[in-house]
This record gives C-alpha cells, sequence and structure tokens, in this order.
C-alpha cells in the first residue's frame, strides 16, 4: 500500500488558502488557489505546483526560480508578482495580485460553452501584444496555456511564466511532463528544443483556439470548428515549422484589424457575473498584521506601479453587476500603451535592455568592444561594427575572410589575418588601412596565431617550413608595430612552448608570459619574455598548478598567477614561483575566472560563486544559486563588471547578477537567443562604463548594469 500524500496545506507562507480557482478543481499545468494575506487583509491568487511534481526537489527549485524571473515581465498584462516562496519553503508558490479572476476554463465553464469571436480576438491581441514586448526585452514566456490566462474585468493576465522550462530539462519525452498543457506545447519543445518566441507564438495559437471552441486540442476537426475570421490566422500560428510562424506583433493587428470597434472584448455577462459573484463570496477581511512574523514584512507592489484598483474582496453583488459593461474598456486589444522599456530598479528584476540586435549568422568568436564604443562582430557571412551605445551598425563586410581570430589594436584599428597575410582595417569605417605579406609561409614564416596586442604593437607565433613543406623550423615570437608597419623584435621559442594554435598568453606590464605544452602532473612552467626586446627573462614551474587549460588562468592585481583545477583556486606569485594562497571549492572550476581592484571571482560546477581577496586569499564571500547546474563538467562562466559593484554568475537557467560587495543577489536574467548555439541563458561577453554585453545564439543584448 502507497503511503498516503499529505493534504495541500491550508496556510503558505503569510497566505491562507480559502478557495480554489480551478475549473472542476483540476489544473493541467499548476495549481492556482485564492488565498488571503492576513498582512493587509487582501484577496489575491497563488499559483502552486502541479501535485504530481510537488515532491520533485529539481522541479521545485526550477519553478521557484522562474517565479522569481517572472518579476521581469513589463506592461499591464502581467499578473503582477506581489510574493515568491522563499528558498527553504517545503511547497514553492507565486502570489499574485488578481482578483476577482477566473482561468481561462473556468470562464467558459461560466459562459457554457466556447466564448464568443469577439472576446477570442480581444483576448488574443492583447495577449499577442503583451508576447511582441517580451520577446523585445529578451523574454519567452513558455507557458502560456488555458489555465495560465486569468479573465479580470480590465482586461487578461497572464500567470505561469517559465513552466514548460520548469516541468522538465530539455531532451525527447518533454511533451509528457506533468505542469504542461500538453496540447499547447509547440512540437519543437516536444521534442527537446528550448522554448523560444516562436513556441509562445504556438501556444498562443493553441489556447484561441481552445477559447474559440471549448476543445483541448488542435487537431483538424478542432480548426475546422473554429470562427470563419480565426481560422486561417490561428492555422499559421500553429504551423509545425517555427519559422513559418508569425510574429506576435502581427497576430496583434491582424486580431485588431477585423474587429468591430463598438463589440471589441465585452466580457460575457455570464462571466462578468462569475467574476461578481466571487468578489462577494471572499470579501476583504481587517489585516493582521499586529500577529503577524517579522518575516512576514508587507507584500512588496508589483514592478512599474501602485498597487492597482483591481476589484477587491467587498464587492457587492451591485457592483460586479457593472462588470460587464465596464470592462468593455478595459477588453479593447488596444496594447500600444505598454512600454517595453521600462526600467526598474528594485531588487531581482533584470533591467529592460537597452537594444537587441540580430547577428543573422553563427558568430565566428567573441564580439570585441572598443574603448567603451564600438562592438566588433565576426559571424559567417561578414565581419561587422556596432555603436555600443546604441546597437546601430557603423558598417558591414562580406568580403574579409578572416581565417582566425580577429585581434583588436589600441589605435581605432584591428587586424584580421588571412591564408597568406593580414590586413589592418579601420575600426570606423571598415576600410583596410594596410596588409602585410611578408609572414605568406613561402619566402618566409607564417603565422599560426595571434596572441594579443597593446596600442599599436602585437604579437604573433610564427613558423617556417624546411625540407618541402615537411616538418617544421624556427617556430618565433613575433613583436610588430602595426603603425610603423615594421618587425620589432623576434626571439626563438623553444619546443615545449610552441603551442598548437591555441596558446593563451598571459600580458604583464613588462613580460609576455607563455604557457608550456605537455608537462608533467604536478607543474605546469611559463616561459617570460621582455615585451620590449623579446629577451628571455626566465622559466618557471610552478609546483601545484595542474589545470587541463591555460585559459582558466588570470593574471590578477600584485603580480599574481591564479590558476584554478579540480577542487582548488590556487595564487601564485609570477616572478618567485610560490604558492601564496589557496581556496578549496565545493564543485569544479571549470569556467574562466576574473579579477577585478583586489578580488578574483569564480564559479564552480555546483553554481556557486566565490569572491577571494588577492592579498591574503581569504574568501570575502561564496554564493549558491538557486538554479544549479545541470552537469558537473557544465562551464560555469564569470565575469564583472566595468565598475567592478556587479559580479555575473552564468548557470544554466539563467544569468545572475550579484553584488560585488556581499554576494547578494541583484537581479536575473535569462534573455531569448535564436540559432543552432542558442542556450538559455546566453552568456556574457563584454563589459563598458553602464553596459553589459550578453550573447544568446545570434542574438547580442546590451543591458544597462550599475
Amino acid at each position: 500500500m502507497e503511503p498516503q500524500r499529505p493534504a495541500e496545506p491550508t496556510r503558505l507562507g503569510p497566505y491562507r488558502i480559502i478557495g480554489t480557482l480551478d475549473a472542476g478543481g483540476q489544473a493541467d499545468d499548476a495549481r492556482r488557489r485564492i488565498a488571503r494575506d492576513d498582512r493587509t487583509g487582501r484577496t489575491a491568487v497563488l499559483m502552486l505546483p502541479h501535485e504530481t511534481l510537488a515532491d520533485d526537489p529539481g522541479y521545485r527549485v526550477r519553478f521557484r526560480s522562474e517565479g522569481e524571473n517572472s518579476r521581469r515581465l513589463t506592461g499591464g498584462w502581467a499578473a503582477p508578482v506581489i510574493d515568491v516562496a522563499g528558498p527553504d519553503a517545503d511547497l514553492p508558490w507565486v502570489a499574485y495580485a488578481c482578483f476577482p479572476a477566473l482561468p481561462l476554463p473556468a470562464a467558459l465553464a461560466a459562459y457554457n460553452g466556447p466564448l464568443p469571436e469577439p472576446t477570442v480576438r480581444a483576448l488574443g491581441a492583447v495577449l499577442a501584444h503583451a508576447l511582441a514586448n517580451w520577446h523585445a526585452g529578451g523574454l519567452v514566456h513558455a507557458g502560456v496555456s488555458p489555465q495560465a490566462t486569468l479573465l479580470m474585468a480590465d482586461g487578461p493576465r497572464l500567470t505561469g511564466y517559465g513552466l514548460v522550462r520548469a516541468a522538465g530539462l530539455n531532451g525527447p519525452g518533454r511533451g509528457a511532463s506533468f505542469g504542461v498543457d500538453a496540447f499547447t506545447l509547440p512540437p519543437e519543445q516536444r521534442a527537446g528544443e528550448r522554448p523560444s518566441p516562436a513556441g509562445d507564438v504556438y501556444a498562443l495559437g493553441a489556447m484561441l483556439c481552445y477559447a474559440a471552441t471549448g476543445r483541448r486540442d488542435v487537431a483538424e476537426g478542432t480548426r475546422a470548428a473554429l470562427p470563419e475570421g480565426l481560422r486561417e490566422l490561428l492555422a499559421v500560428c500553429l504551423a509545425q515549422d517555427p519559422g513559418q510562424r508569425p510574429q506576435p506583433g502581427m497576430v496583434a493587428r491582424e486580431l485588431r484589424a477585423a474587429s468591430a470597434p463598438e463589440a471589441v472584448g465585452r466580457l460575457p455577462d455570464a462571466v462578468a457575473m462569475a467574476l461578481a459573484r466571487q468578489a462577494a463570496a471572499y470579501p476583504a477581511q481587517a489585516p493582521m498584521a499586529a500577529q503577524a512574523h517579522p518575516e512576514e514584512a508587507a507584500a512588496t507592489p508589483p514592478p512599474g506601479r501602485s498597487r492597482r484598483a483591481v476589484v477587491i474582496g467587498g464587492l457587492s453583488g451591485a457592483v460586479g453587476l457593472a462588470l460587464g459593461a465596464g470592462g468593455v474598456a478595459g477588453w479593447r486589444a488596444v496594447g500600444e500603451g505598454t512600454g517595453s522599456q521600462e526600467m526598474f530598479a528594485r531588487r531581482g528584476i533584470a533591467p529592460a535592455p537597452l537594444w537587441r540586435h540580430d547577428l543573422g549568422s553563427e558568430p565566428q568568436q567573441t564580439p570585441l568592444l572598443w574603448r567603451g564604443k564600438t562592438v566588433l562582430i565576426w559571424t559567417t557571412d561578414s565581419v561587422s561594427a556596432l555603436n555600443l551605445r546604441t546597437g546601430k551598425k557603423i558598417w558591414s563586410r562580406d568580403k574579409l575572410y578572416p581565417m582566425s581570430s580577429l585581434t583588436l589594436l589600441g589605435n581605432g584599428t584591428f587586424v584580421s589575418p588571412d591564408t597568406s597575410a593580414f590586413s589592418v582595417v579601420s575600426l570606423a569605417t571598415g576600410r583596410i588601412k594596410g596588409v602585410e605579406r611578408r609572414y605568406d609561409g613561402v619566402e618566409g614564416p607564417a603565422i599560426y596565431q595571434f596572441l594579443g596586442a597593446d596600442k599599436d604593437i602585437c604579437w604573433f607565433l610564427t613558423r617556417k617550413y624546411a625540407n618541402g613543406g615537411t616538418g617544421t623550423e624556427d617556430h618565433s615570437v613575433v613583436c610588430y608595430d602595426s603603425a610603423r608597419r615594421k618587425e620589432t623584435w623576434r626571439a626563438p621559442l623553444p619546443a615545449p612552448y610552441q603551442g598548437d594554435g591555441d596558446t593563451t598568453a598571459l600580458l604583464l606590464s613588462t613580460m609576455l608570459l607563455l604557457p608550456s605544452q605537455g608537462d608533467d602532473e604536478d607543474a605546469s612552467s611559463y616561459l617570460a619574455l621582455d615585451r620590449r626586446s623579446g629577451r628571455k627573462l626566465w622559466t618557471r614551474k610552478f609546483a601545484g598548478m595542474k589545470d587541463e587549460s591555460a585559459k582558466q588562468r588570470l593574471v590578477a592585481p600584485g603580480d599574481l598567477l591564479v590558476s584554478c583545477d579540480e577542487h582548488m583556486l590556487r595564487g601564485f606569485h609570477v616572478v618567485g614561483g610560490k604558492e601564496r594562497w589557496r581556496v578549496a571549492t565545493k564543485g569544479r572550476v571549470s569556467g574562466t575566472p576574473t579579477a577585478h581592484g583586489q578580488a578574483v571571482y569564480a564559479t564552480d560546477s555546483r553554481a556557486t560563486t566565490y569572491a577571494v581577496d588577492v592579498r591574503s586569499g581569504s574568501t570575502r564571500w561564496r554564493r549558491r544559486s538557486a538554479a544549479p547546474l545541470e552537469s558537473s563538467w557544465t562551464r560555469a562562466e564569470t565575469a564583472v563588471s566595468h565598475s567592478g559593484a556587479t559580479v555575473f554568475q552564468v548557470t544554466d537557467s539563467e544569468i545572475e547578477a550579484l553584488d560585488a560587495a556581499d554576494g547578494s543577489l541583484r537581479w536575473r536574467s535569462a534573455l531569448a537567443g535564436k540559432g543552432q548555439q542558442a542556450a538559455a541563458p546566453g552568456q556574457v561577453v563584454g563589459v563598458a562604463p553602464g553596459i553589459v554585453l550578453v550573447l544568446n545564439g545570434t542574438i547580442l543584448y546590451a543591458l544597462p548594469v550599475d
């Protein structure tokens, strides 16, 4: 005999459950309950996990994380979040300031059938407009469904943000997960792909199909039952190929265009009466703040507006009778007044992007930033420059054909390597200022890697082939003056330091450090060359430095060489080679640490970020993300804002912005991506004064920071 499942709690945090919103007491994605906040006496809507998933620890973490993230949805059609359960809650929940409200299935039950076409059009136009704004801000809702759609007197509200992401990890069979309204799940997400903006359009089409027919499927017979005016548009929204689905803004325009102004959006009288009865059944009560516990502080108002005068609690039946007529204005499918660029300073809410730019094709290297003014981008199709402040394209060239990574110079140019030459190109215009052909591999040595640059000077590795191309000799480091188009010095490169075209050199104020290849298991070594003359200064082993890749090392203030291996961060004095300190980590630090001021920051495979004092090696703070990594081998990247005030921790599901002073959360973000390499939530690819750049697939975002 299976153990009996505990009954659903009657109290969650400061809220007492007093009723249910689920039609027939059942829900397909998440449970929605009517609750009263004893601190204020107000009535709210609580969303709880689907009962089949409530005992899954991973789901509980993801459910709460998506609830926190839903605070970032701007505009009037997102259900305003007033509270989210704490990380230690036995059962996660999200509280919305929405009452009285009916989930769409309950509205159809009250109306005793499908909703009238004008109401469906108004509903679809409003929510399509909201999706267009959210997508422009880089947010994918991934939770549009009938149960997630609440009908209110002044317009609909969407709950359920991120329920598809919370329901299960990516991969085949996701469509069978509980907690997701299956018929609204796009085919590509059933196949295991990540949620996308096109998936939101499919879910919207499925939800409107249900509203207009009352059937919980999108089969051919159901589509044939749609009103003729909706049939063609919803068929396109439900296209199997995501690329064939319309943009949500176009859906909103189509739905508004065919509506009669005098009839648009009136709530049917039966639905208005049901809202009035609900309001009368759960009148507001006097607050019980005197008995509340200290941790149950007053609920935070929803972002961007004060508590709305939603018809709460003490409505009488007579007032409720007016909802049918009074709701017409709120239900008109306008939506033009919702601003996608609202900026919020409240903690936990990510700022709206300053701009977004679709690169058009897959990036070939991380975008490069020049002096907080210009972003240099190399994709499979072209090399382009953007204005960092506006995101506007300055120029684009499709005939540059770089064969390896671009290198920025400090004089407003960059180096673009070709097979037998390299070009020096203007960042301002994209015009080639000069071509260097002496390193063609025929008459002279061939370049096989650029190491770095400073002002007009760049360093690269060369090799000269002998015996008709069989075997190599004369591996060298070359220092080149791009302004004078002259080789400044050349230094021979011993075998252990020749590299394979993927060397990570470290630039110090006076030295160029080159890592060795094939070190023994207990130490790594570096070759130090004088930057001005190329003179060999020393070679030195660093005992205990065993990390697999030199990419995971950096030079911190005070001539400190920082490395990471399995479960340890180590700091070595560069010149002396002596270990200065070590810090044990809970997980494997597989990403690249970063330094700013007197601190080094790193994130391990358990999604824990560490702030380490460079001088003493003491841990200033550590913080574990609420969204753990799916795999202990996942790279957990770390970045720091230009001012050093914010640390960015990247996990599988989101980017977290942390206060560099104490590690406390500032905000979370999971920006939508596009293309083969799109991944949630993207990666921080650059920082400039007041800006952080995030790349997800082919979409580049600029977010305001600090």
